[in-house]
């Protein structure tokens, strides 16, 4: 993050002296720039990360017939962002997950089917930590909620029950973090919206709910 705000000071100076502006404009500028990072550096701390976990789907189905929903364990893995900010608890994250989400159809008639179980997943999470005195700031209890994309991978949807692609869902859970490196959680998802993108039962609807539990490693830039 230095190295990027030193390139881009670089930058506009010579910028300036391009345009030829007077000398007391590029002092009032640069002076402006050294601020903002100096200040950003103090706000707040970007840092990078992986996360590993597991999920239990709780896919529900209603207004089948004749069918109904298996549900079993996954995982997933992928990179995360956090943005801490100083002086505060809050703590955005985004991470991007491949996720294996196992449910299946039952078919009275046919048997179980594949319903799509391969996952692009993107979280938008919004963390609080609670930093207790007492614990001198080794681990905090935190809480976390924001929205969730399943992005569906390849196109193994049965005939009776095809779903969509793009899957939203909002995300409940609570963690704890120690020593500000090691994260861990649990949380459900809610499924939002119907997932069902064509069906021959008409007033289908499937909610893709789930229980998660994950680790986070971070790291700073």
């Amino acid at each position: 993050m230095l190295c990027f705000f030193i390139r881009v000071t670089s930058r506009l100076y010579f910028n300036i002296r391009q345009n030829q502006i007077n000398m007391k404009k590029k002092y009032v500028l640069l002076l402006l720039l050294a601020v903002l990072l100096s200040s950003f550096s103090a706000s707040a701390q970007l840092r990078y990360g992986f996360r590993l976990g597991g999920d239990f789907s709780k896919a529900s189905l209603s207004g089948a017939p004749g069918l109904s929903m298996k549900n079993g364990s996954g995982f997933s893995g992928g990179l995360l962002l956090e943005y801490q900010m100083e002086n505060c608890g809050f703590a955005p994250d985004i991470a991007v997950l491949y996720t294996r989400y196992s449910s299946r159809l039952i078919d009275e008639v046919s048997g179980p089917a594949k319903l799509g179980r391969n996952f692009i997943e993107v979280p938008l999470h919004l963390k609080y930590k609670f930093y207790l005195s007492s614990t001198n700031n080794l681990v905090a209890p935190m809480v976390y909620t924001g929205p969730s994309l399943l992005v569906r991978l390849g196109k193994a949807n049965p005939e009776q029950l095809a779903t969509k692609s793009l899957q939203p869902g909002w995300d409940l859970g609570i963690g704890l973090d120690i020593i500000n490196f090691i994260q861990l959680s649990a949380g459900y998802r809610f499924g939002l919206g119907n997932a069902v993108g064509h069906t021959a039962i008409p007033g289908t609807c499937l909610h893709t709910n789930g229980w998660n539990v994950s680790a986070n490693i971070i790291f700073d830039f």
